[in-house]
């Protein structure tokens, strides 16, 4: 087994889950196997995370870091219809890159949704949308949290993301899910800036 130094060890056990997710998902996961390719005792999982539930959290709270990451990432141009479109198009590319993880974050199942981590977190992935939204709208920032308009964009990118995911959406021949995306926000941005 591999030895890993004071706060190595809980990234490593991240670093497991998030591979053990994309093979098992949420169905086949385990706190002995994660330990296992983590290579460290079967109880190492529970020291740091307390239990399955602790662990799966931790590793949503930073799956919803990468996802605000991705969204913060999209540079605003001037062009406020055309960011929030950008934007749509990093959610959906982050769900499809690795689905279990997105599943995961919008589990119903064993995830602590109190969790102070976790909140800050997924408010974070909501600001970066919610921000675009206000941009497109011409409102000021921070919109509040469940906002119809961004609760209507969330909803629009979390929908074509899960119907990719589990194969549910045909789309037209002659456009990707990229194109599809941004032309589904086009279309919000407009009924916005009437």
């Amino acid at each position: 087994m591999s030895s890993y130094h004071h706060g190595a060890l809980a990234g490593a056990l991240l670093d497991a889950a998030g591979k053990l997710l994309a093979e098992k998902g949420l169905a086949g996961f385990s706190l002995r196997e994660c330990a296992r390719r983590a290579g460290v005792s079967h109880t190492a999982p529970a020291h740091h995370y307390g239990d399955v539930a602790g662990l799966l959290t931790a590793y949503a709270a930073r799956s919803f870091a990468g996802l605000a990451d991705a969204l913060s990432a999209v540079a605003p141009d001037g062009d406020a219809a055309r960011a929030l479109q950008r934007q749509g198009v990093a959610y959906v590319g982050y769900a499809l890159a690795l689905p279990a993880r997105y599943q995961l974050m919008f589990s119903p199942g064993p995830l602590r949704r109190d969790d102070p981590a976790l909140l800050r977190e997924g408010l974070r992935a909501w600001s970066c949308l919610a921000d675009a939204v206000a941009a497109v709208t011409g409102r000021p920032t921070p919109l509040p949290a469940g906002d119809a308009d961004a609760a209507l964009a969330w909803a629009a990118v979390h929908g074509i993301a899960d119907l990719l995911i589990n194969q549910q959406l045909q789309l037209p021949p002659d456009a990707g899910w990229e194109a599809h995306t941004e032309r589904m926000l086009a279309h919000l941005a407009r009924c916005w800036q009437r």
